[in-house]
């Protein structure tokens, strides 16, 4: 009878805390988009980026992402990759073979820049979907402040 009784206050209290339960719809509005840019900007590091985890719901990760200057080249081993462009102008990068590669982490692979890949311009409103082991990379000319939204999914 107890536990009848906690699963309810269990619900209430991630409900409180923001944690949406696993499963559980979410929205990320522009207007909400915007305003964590704004956030973010503030918090750029060295090469120019900002980004903070929305949540988990299974295999999936959920991330809003900024950045002032272009990102590395990269390649996950087991995750895909699910980008929409909130705010800002791209060169995206994807296929060929990345430039001198370096583990940064188990499964993950960054480099300097890709070689023989495809290159594509992108802006708000557009989607990339990036499968796995595929090299990928983001190009942003001087003053552009890019701002979009990550869904990571383990394959």
């Amino acid at each position: 009878m107890k536990l009848i009784a906690f699963v309810p206050l269990l619900g209430a209290l991630l409900m409180q805390s923001g944690t949406p339960a696993p499963g559980s719809v979410r929205i990320w509005t522009a207007k909400d988009m915007h305003a964590k840019a704004e956030e973010l900007s503030k918090k750029l590091d060295a090469i120019k980026y900002a980004g903070e985890p929305q949540g988990t719901d299974g295999n999936r990760t959920f991330s809003i992402a900024h950045r002032e200057g272009s990102g590395m080249a990269e390649v996950h081993d087991a995750v895909a990759d699910i980008l929409v462009i909130s705010e800002g102008q791209i060169t995206f990068v994807y296929g060929g073979t990345v430039v001198d590669p370096k583990t940064s982490a188990p499964g993950e692979t960054r480099g300097s820049g890709i070689t023989g890949g495809t290159e594509v311009q992108l802006g708000p409103g557009d989607i990339m979907h990036i499968p796995a082991k595929i090299p990928h990379q983001m190009k942003l000319a001087p003053g552009v402040k890019l701002t979009y939204f990550v869904a990571k999914i383990v394959q």
